[in-house]
């Protein structure tokens, strides 16, 4: 019994595992319905798909090297999100070098409005300067500067 799906593996929420008693491949199938498809989600339906195929109509080479071209192509997309968020994570602490330092940022009318930064902050994963103007989140700050 091979997985099928309506998209040609387009739409993973779609697929459905027929036949199989497995019960991680139950949890994989799970997983897939609740539209997070994890490189484990994904490896267990290909095996499931490997398994449970027809002796008489196995999968052609073109389908089989398109879907490990999609595992490959999450796994590396998973890696490089986790790399992301770690640089982010780092970089976030280095706005304590801005602590001493005048900075220009746009307000909420679009003015420019120089400021002295106090501290630094971070809530609910933004960074927020306190400045002699109130508080001001890093990504509106258009210049950095020594005081003179």
């Amino acid at each position: 019994m091979p997985v099928t799906s309506t998209n040609n593996y387009t739409d993973l929420t779609n697929l459905t595992v027929t036949g199989a008693t497995s019960s991680s491949t139950a949890a994989a199938v799970t997983t897939a319905t609740n539209n997070e498809l994890g490189k484990d989600a994904f490896l267990k339906l290909l095996i499931a798909e490997l398994s449970n195929q027809d002796p008489t109509n196995p999968v052609e080479d073109r389908e089989f090297i398109s879907q490990m071209a999609t595992f490959s192509t999450l796994e590396q997309m998973q890696n490089m999100n986790s790399t992301l968020t770690s640089m982010a994570e780092v970089n976030k602490y280095s706005a304590s070098s801005y602590i001493g330092k005048a900075i220009a940022f746009t307000n909420d009318e679009g003015k420019q409005v120089p400021a002295l930064v106090n501290a630094v902050w971070f809530e609910n994963g933004k960074t927020i300067l306190d400045t002699s103007e109130g508080d001001v989140p890093l990504e509106k700050v258009e210049g950095i500067s020594e005081v003179s």
